[in-house]
């Protein structure tokens, strides 16, 4: 599903770039952006529906796992009525405070309308999605999840193709919603994820408050998140321009993509989390989560590395030239991945032991603290500015609270967590960075296109051996090898040096 959506997030913008100018996509991602932020209607009770459905789940016809379903789609259906409400009368401020071209306008409002209409579609049918990840399926979540990309990007391109220009994307989004919908409920139907008839039990004042009480925990959360990821374009559109936004947006689309490998590696393992403390499993808990923190940590590592050295090649490699990038951007952007990486651990166990706690202001402080910064700054430090900010805040407030609470809830030292949790990571850095580095340098009298090609083989050999030979602790090592088919097993064998395994 990740190479899948890769390659459509990717594809897209040559073929937007094609059809659109520079403002009208600059229009587009700001409006994308807008949307984001009126799904903070949502406040926490996505999430809080996904994680309450874990501690019914066992007990599928009792009522309360049915009540919980009806309860959460009636809440899912009000919150995008909400937000379709909130784009129509809200559309043309948003025009007026982004400062959008008069001959934009029109569209831009038109594009608010038509996209919160979509959103709104998308809230009435999450809950298919929450209760395949109740049932950790998410398997089936994810073959929904690449066929969506695909009927977007043919949609889009046939809409394009029609000349319905920047509506092409509000089209093809429609498309692809649907499709995921309809696979997604099609799934619970058949691996039996709704109660049986009889079971289900009724809407419930005392399961919304259970969600609601949850939920409101979430909502800062949302908000500082959004916020923290989501306001760049808003502050360049606002401070450097349209066309900077555009700029920002193509940039930054491999750095959104590898954002989301990360994020997805946590947020799948979230359910067996939840499941386990719902069931008593803390020892295990503890093994699992310190496993994946180490894992996700070196991979992080070996991510922005990989990016810092590819990303600008790749952008004007990608955008025939039309996109310059300097590098300096990139090296920022692979730190602020590692960063957002090792917080994303930290603050999703929180957040799943449903004991938030002061949490809930930690992130809309950093929210906050980031905008003025950054409205301070990037006027006169442009977009190494930004990303510093971004740095420094998710350093200082959410990275190094959701470690401290980490290491309460599980019992181990704090040191333990920040410092030798990261040994693996470093050992990646130091294995991986100098040789990058030199490569950089040796190849900067090429073309981009033969540059690009000898980075990412230094990136696809040397870089991936030090991230599974150095980064990978040896337990994890064991049981990748225990687990791979027959000829992988060797393979790893001989990277972890470990003896292969001999078959009985």
């Amino acid at each position: 599903m990740l190479a899948v959506t890769a390659v459509f997030g990717l594809a897209s913008v040559p073929v937007a770039l094609h059809y659109l100018s520079k403002e009208q996509f600059g229009l587009w991602a700001l409006m994308m952006t807008l949307v984001g932020y009126l799904n903070l209607v949502d406040v926490g009770m996505s999430g809080s529906i996904a994680r309450l459905l874990i501690d019914f789940k066992d007990d599928r016809d009792g009522g309360h796992y049915g009540s919980l379903i009806k309860t959460g789609w009636l809440v899912l259906l009000t919150q995008g009525l909400i937000v379709l409400a909130a784009g129509l009368v809200f559309a043309k401020s948003f025009a007026w405070l982004m400062a959008i071209p008069a001959n934009l306008q029109p569209d831009f409002i038109q594009l608010m309308n038509l996209q919160c209409g979509v959103v709104a579609l998308g809230y009435a049918v999450r809950i298919f999605g929450h209760l395949l990840t109740a049932h950790q399926r998410m398997d089936l979540a994810n073959y929904a999840g690449t066929l969506a990309p695909l009927v977007n990007f043919a949609a889009l391109w046939i809409f394009f193709f029609f000349g319905f220009g920047v509506f092409s994307l509000v089209w093809a989004m429609l498309c692809s919603t649907l499709v995921n919908a309809a696979i997604q409920w099609i799934a619970c139907e058949m691996w039996g994820f709704f109660p049986r008839r009889g079971g289900w039990g009724a809407t419930s004042w005392t399961r919304f408050k259970e969600i609601f009480n949850y939920g409101r925990d979430l909502f800062l959360i949302s908000v500082g998140t959004q916020v923290i990821l989501s306001s760049q374009t808003m502050i360049i559109t606002r401070l450097l321009g349209l066309e900077n936004a555009t700029v920002w947006n193509v940039a930054t689309r491999t750095f959104n993509l590898l954002l989301q490998a990360m994020t997805r590696a946590v947020f799948s393992s979230l359910s067996a989390f939840s499941e386990m403390m719902v069931r008593g499993e803390r020892t295990r808990l503890r093994e699992r989560y310190r496993s994946l923190v180490v894992l996700v940590a070196s991979l992080s590592v070996f991510m922005g590395v990989s990016f810092a050295l590819c990303n600008s090649l790749f952008v004007t490699v990608w955008t025939s030239g039309r996109i310059l990038w300097p590098p300096l951007n990139d090296l920022l952007l692979g730190a602020w991945l590692v960063v957002l990486s090792v917080q994303c651990c930290h603050s999703s166990l929180i957040m799943t032991t449903k004991r938030i706690g002061f949490m809930r202001f930690v992130f809309f402080i950093e929210g906050a603290v980031y905008v003025v910064l950054a409205v301070l700054l990037v006027p006169g430090g442009g977009l190494p500015a930004l990303i510093a900010c971004s740095i420094f805040c998710g350093t200082t407030f959410t990275g190094a609270y959701g470690a401290w609470r980490a290491s309460r809830y599980l019992g181990f030292p704090l040191g333990e967590v920040v410092f030798r949790w990261m040994k693996h990571a470093g050992i990646v850095l130091l294995g991986f960075a100098p040789p990058a580095l030199l490569c950089w340098w040796g190849t900067s009298g090429l073309e981009a296109l033969p540059r690009l090609a000898i980075n990412g083989t230094l990136s696809g050999t040397l870089g991936l051996f030090v991230l599974l030979r150095f980064g990978v602790p040896p337990e994890l090592q064991a049981e990748f090898q225990e687990r791979a088919p027959a000829k992988a097993g060797w393979l790893l064998a001989r990277i972890f040096g470990r003896r292969p395994a001999v078959e009985s």
